[in-house]
């Protein structure tokens, strides 16, 4: 079985043990079908370092999970996914983000995501209900809790990092393959 993804995530942020080069995922998705979504994360990166990274890399989106602000996300412009950190106050209104969609994560004071750490489901759901826009649902994600997740929050996609690793930056691929699939089961 192929794990056909609807988007692959590559972490650009140096600080993290997840953090890849432009010039790597650019030879990695060569062969990449273009219905998946290559996702670029970025955490308070210039403009300029974004563009560079997306031309290099050839990424479809940006996710930005930093303290950017809407204007900064208006003159960036492109495919651009905000993560929101939904167990502390954000730093601006998400309805304020000119942005495809919103990502809720859990945020702690030591790292910007990638933490584990579960969410709130039924906050998670009221803030889907609330909201116009797109949500993608992080935070704690594992093959085991995916679809509970998806069937408590309802949104219109996931995301997972950490709960399909062996270690920090390396993926067991057995769970990969469980979590799409748990993804791909009629909830």
């Amino acid at each position: 079985m192929a794990l056909e993804p609807d988007a692959m995530g590559f972490i650009f942020y140096p600080g993290s043990p997840r953090a890849v080069c432009a010039e790597d995922v650019r030879d990695w998705t060569a062969d990449c079908p273009p219905a998946i979504a290559k996702v670029g994360v970025f955490v308070n990166a210039t403009a300029e370092t974004i563009k560079t990274t997306v031309a290099t890399a050839k990424l479809d989106v940006v996710q930005l999970h930093g303290t950017e602000s809407p204007a900064f996300c208006a003159a960036l412009g492109g495919r651009l996914w905000k993560a929101i950190p939904l167990n502390r106050e954000p730093a601006y209104p998400p309805a304020d983000y000119p942005v495809e969609a919103l990502l809720l994560d859990y945020q702690s004071n030591e790292q910007h995501g990638g933490t584990g750490r579960t969410l709130d489901w039924a906050k998670a759901a009221q803030f889907c209900r609330e909201t116009p826009r797109p949500v993608v649902l992080a935070g704690g994600l594992t093959p085991v809790n995916v679809q509970a997740a998806i069937r408590a929050v309802r949104p219109w996609g996931v995301d997972v990092s950490s709960g399909v690793e062996q270690a920090p930056g390396r993926k067991d691929w057995q769970r990969v393959k469980d979590f799409i699939a748990q993804c791909r089961t009629n909830l």
